[in-house]
C-alpha cells in the first residue's frame, strides 16, 4: 500500500534521475535522431549531386501545377537547401545539447525529431527538384 500513498514529489525526484549519469551523445535516443538527421542530409545532397551537374543554362527550382515553371536559378542554387539544412541541423543539435545539460531532455528531443521532421522535407523538396530536371 506504500506505493499508492507516493507524493507527487518524490514521483518527481524518480523521474529525474533516471537519466542522470546518461551523456547527451551517449543515450540512445539521441543517437538514433542524429543519425536519422545525417542519413537523410546524405540522401539529399546524394541525389542532387547525381542529377545536377554544373551547366550554363539555367534550372528549374520550383514547379507550380497551376503556373508551371515559377523558379529559375543558377545549378548552384540546388545545393543550397542541403546546406542550409545542415546549418540548421548543427544548430539545433547545439539548442538541444545545451537544453539536455539543463535537465530538459523532452524539450531536446522535440528539437532533434523537429529536425527530422524538416530533414525529410528536405529529402522530398531534393527528389522533386531532381524530377523536374532529369
Amino acid at each position: 500500500m506504500r506505493f499508492f500513498r507516493r507524493k507527487a514529489k518524490d514521483w518527481e525526484a524518480t523521474l529525474g534521475e533516471l537519466d542522470k549519469g546518461v551523456s547527451f551523445f551517449g543515450n540512445s535516443f539521441v543517437r538514433t535522431l542524429m543519425i536519422g538527421n545525417a542519413l537523410f542530409l546524405l540522401a539529399s545532397l546524394g541525389i542532387l549531386l547525381w542529377v545536377i551537374r554544373p551547366r550554363e543554362a539555367s534550372i528549374v527550382l520550383h514547379y507550380n501545377i497551376y503556373f508551371g515553371v515559377d523558379l529559375l536559378g543558377a545549378w548552384w542554387h540546388a545545393y543550397l537547401l542541403p546546406g542550409v539544412a545542415t546549418l540548421l541541423f548543427f544548430g539545433h543539435l547545439f539548442l538541444a545539447r545545451s537544453f539536455y545539460r539543463r535537465h530538459e531532455r523532452i524539450a531536446s528531443y522535440l528539437l532533434l525529431l523537429a529536425m527530422l521532421f524538416l530533414s525529410f522535407a528536405i529529402v522530398l523538396s531534393s527528389l522533386s527538384i531532381a524530377f523536374i530536371n532529369y
